[in-house]
C-alpha cells in the first residue's frame, strides 16, 4: 500500500475520531513524506506542532516548509518563527528577494529574530543606504586616542581647527564660527513648499502656534520646545519642511548632519552634541535639525559603546540641567523603527509626523521649480505629476536629468539648439521605477505588525488610501 493509499484511509479513520491528535500528526507526516500537502488545513489544530515539522522539514524539504509555516498563518498571521521559516526556506532555495521579504516580517514583529546573515544578504541585494558605512563604522571598537593627541574643535563639514586656533570651552559658545556657520540664515516658509497641506496643518499646531503664541501656552503650563520625529521615504522634503518651518515660526534653523557630531574619538561627539545644544540656547528661539537622526538614537541595546551618545543626547533635549525654551529638535529619519523608544517620551520627541511621498499639487510644484532656467518647449507640468506616482523630489529631479541628458546628447550630434520636449520627459517618467516603492514595502510590515502604539497610524492611513 502506497502513502496516498494510507493516507486516504487514515482520513476516513480521523473522521470517526475527529479528537485524535496523535492519528492527525501521522496524517500530516506521511503527506510530508509524500512530499504533497493538499488538504493540509483541514488537518491542523492547535494541538499540532507545525512549526516543528516545518524546521524539521526545512534542510531537506524547504517547500514543504514554507507550506506549513504557511499553514500556520491562517491560525496565526503575527507567528513570527513562522515568517521566519519562510525565510530561511526561500535563502535555501536562492530566493533572496522573498527570503528577505519574509525576514523583514519576521524581524518587525519580534526584533530578537533579527539575524546577521540575513541583515550581509540584504546588503548585498539592496541598494546600500546612503549613512550604512558611517553606521556600520558604530559596530567597530572605538579607538582610543593616544595621550599626546587632543580632541579637535569642531569644524563646518567636519574639518579640525588647528590647535593654536583652538578656543577655551568658556569662549566656544560665543565666538566660534564654525557652530554660527551652521545657522542657516536663508530661511523660507510654506509658500515654498507645494502640496503637503495636512502636513503643514499638523505643523502649526504642534510647533507653529506655541512658538507665535507662548503666553497662551504657558497659561495652560504647555511647554514650548521639545521634539518633532520625522519620517517617510528619502528625498520627500523632510529637510525642506523643516527648514520652512523655521521660517513660519521666526526662528532661526540650525541644520545638522550627523557627521558634524558622530567622532572616532571616545567622549568627543557627547561634547559636540553638548556644544550644538548651548549654541541653539544661547541664539534662541532655534530649530535643530538633524537629519538621519537614526544614526545617533539607536536603540541602546544595540548602541554598543555608542550608548553614551544616546544617552548625552537624552540628556540635552530635556534640558535637565539647561533651560531649552524655545529650543525645538525636529530630527529627519528613514527608518524611525530603529530609534530607542526612549526618544519617544512625553517631553522628547512628542510628535512623530509621516511624510509621505509628494501629492500631485507638490509634485507639480516641484517639476515647475527643477524646470525653472532650463531649455523646454511649452510642457503640461500637470500631466507630468498625475503620472509620476509615488516619485520623491529626488525621482522628479532624475527624470529632468535623463530628459536634459537626451537633449544634450542631439545636439552635440546635429549641432541644433533643441529644447526638452513634453514628449522626452513622458518618457523619461514612465521609465523611472519610484525609489519610495522599496521604502514603503518595508515600511507597510511595520504598519501592519509593530503598530501596538498606534506609531504608524498616518502611514498605514497613507498605505491603504493609495
Amino acid at each position: 500500500m502506497n502513502n496516498t493509499q494510507t493516507i486516504k484511509m487514515l482520513q476516513d479513520a480521523l473522521l470517526a475520531q475527529p479528537e485524535n491528535h496523535n492519528l492527525r500528526a501521522h496524517i500530516i507526516q506521511l503527506m510530508i513524506d509524500d512530499n504533497d500537502l493538499t488538504g493540509i488545513e483541514q488537518l491542523t489544530n492547535n494541538q499540532i506542532d507545525l512549526m516543528n515539522l516545518g524546521n524539521q522539514s526545512l534542510s531537506t524539504k524547504p517547500e514543504i516548509s514554507i507550506k506549513l509555516a504557511e499553514t500556520e498563518l491562517l491560525q496565526n498571521k503575527a507567528n513570527a518563527q513562522a515568517y521566519m521559516l519562510i525565510a530561511k526556506a526561500h535563502k535555501l532555495l536562492h530566493n533572496n528577494e522573498q527570503a528577505l521579504k519574509f525576514y523583514k516580517i519576521a524581524a518587525v514583529i519580534d526584533e530578537s529574530l533579527e539575524n546577521v546573515e540575513f541583515e550581509k544578504l540584504a546588503e548585498h541585494t539592496t541598494p546600500t543606504n546612503p549613512h550604512s558605512e558611517q553606521t556600520s563604522d558604530l559596530s567597530k571598537e572605538p579607538t582610543t586616542q593616544p595621550e599626546t593627541a587632543k580632541p579637535s574643535m569642531l569644524s563646518h563639514h567636519g574639518e579640525s581647527i588647528p590647535e593654536h586656533e583652538q578656543i577655551i570651552d568658556d569662549e566656544f559658545i560665543e565666538t566660534d564660527p564654525a557652530l554660527d556657520a551652521l545657522l542657516d540664515q536663508k530661511l523660507i516658509d510654506f509658500s515654498d513648499v507645494g502640496g503637503m497641506e495636512e502636513l503643514k496643518e499638523r505643523i502649526r499646531m504642534s510647533i507653529i502656534y506655541p512658538f507665535k503664541n507662548k503666553e497662551l501656552f504657558k497659561k495652560f503650563k504647555k511647554k514650548i520646545g521639545g521634539g518633532i520625529l520625522m519620517y517617510g521615504p528619502p528625498g520627500c522634503g523632510k529637510t525642506l519642511i523643516a527648514k520652512a518651518t523655521a521660517g513660519e515660526c521666526g526662528a532661526h534653523f540650525m541644520n545638522i548632519s550627523i557627521h558634524d557630531i558622530l567622532s572616532k574619538w571616545i567622549g568627543e561627539s557627547e561634547q559636540r552634541v553638548h556644544q550644538l545644544f548651548e549654541t541653539a540656547r544661547r541664539k534662541s528661539p532655534t530649530i535643530i535639525f538633524i537629519d538621519e537622526i537614526d544614526a545617533m538614537c539607536i536603540k541602546r541595546s544595540d548602541a554598543g559603546h555608542t550608548a553614551s551618545l544616546v544617552n548625552s543626547f537624552l540628556t540635552e533635549i530635556d534640558g535637565a540641567t539647561s533651560n531649552n525654551e524655545d529650543v525645538l529638535v525636529i530630527g529627519a529619519t528613514n527608518t524611525p523603527w530603529r530609534i530607542d523608544s526612549a526618544f519617544r517620551r512625553p517631553g522628547r520627541f512628542d510628535h512623530v509626523l509621516f511624510v509621505p511621498p509628494p501629492d500631485p499639487s507638490a509634485r507639480e510644484s516641484i517639476f515647475n521649480i527643477a524646470l525653472q532656467d532650463i531649455p523646454k518647449e511649452n510642457i503640461d507640468v500637470r500631466k507630468l505629476a498625475k503620472l509620476s506616482d509615488r516619485f520623491s523630489g529626488a525621482d522628479i529631479a532624475a527624470t529632468i536629468a535623463a530628459a536634459s541628458e537626451e537633449a544634450i546628447q542631439e545636439i552635440m550630434k546635429t549641432g541644433k539648439e533643441i529644447k526638452i520636449s513634453e514628449k522626452t520627459l513622458l518618457k523619461a517618467v514612465k521609465k523611472h521605477r519610484p525609489t519610495t516603492l522599496e521604502w514603503l514595502e518595508q515600511a507597510a510590515n511595520y504598519a501592519s505588525y509593530a503598530n501596538q502604539s498606534g506609531l504608524y497610524d498616518d502611514l498605514a492611513s497613507f498605505i491603504k488610501n493609495s
